[in-house]
């Protein structure tokens, strides 16, 4: 049986809020979902790069899990954290592309216009998405609701990491 595949998108870390607090905020859900999906035996997909990717695969390694990252052309640019790197011809968003359409589901920690390109891109692809509740209102917006009027994917929320990754798991599964 093949091992499930989960991507983790959220802020690169130049684009955290400008809270501090917050920032270490994100940074520690996103290592704990790390150290989740790898338990859990998953395989761990993130761009590659530093903030919420950094993170994620920081603590999937903590526990000895598989991370794969997206990082663009450039061999050997992922965080120290990856184990695989698939390379794209695209240097911006080749997560939108290599990491979403290889994911099984998505987690979401909120950021920025690129986080939010990439939930429109898994929605698009139909993939379940998992948003984390409470760092971001106009991400809070969308739990429980579709983008569009397709109603292909109906985005699920969770207030922790636990529950994010249980249902990650659930939906990857189609259950």
């Amino acid at each position: 049986m093949r091992k499930l595949q989960i991507g983790v998108i959220g802020p690169a870390k130049g684009e955290y809020p400008k809270s501090k607090k917050l920032g270490r905020s994100i940074s520690g859900v996103a290592e704990n979902i790390g150290e989740l999906l790898s338990k859990e035996n998953v395989i761990v997909i993130t761009g590659g790069g530093g903030g919420v990717m950094e993170a994620v695969s920081r603590g999937a390694k903590r526990k000895n899990g598989i991370t794969v990252g997206t990082p663009g052309r450039n061999r050997k640019s992922s965080n120290k954290y990856i184990d695989i790197e698939i390379l794209t011809p695209i240097d911006t968003g080749d997560f939108l592309f290599a990491g979403i359409l290889s994911s099984d589901a998505i987690i979401a920690i909120p950021g920025g216009a690129g986080t939010l390109s990439e939930v429109c891109l898994a929605y698009r692809y139909k993939k379940p998405i998992i948003i984390l509740r409470g760092f971001n209102k106009n991400y809070d917006k969308l739990i429980n609701n579709y983008l569009d009027e397709s109603k292909s994917v109906l985005i699920e929320g969770a207030k922790t990491p636990e529950e994010a990754v249980r249902k990650a798991i659930r939906l990857a599964k189609g259950k």
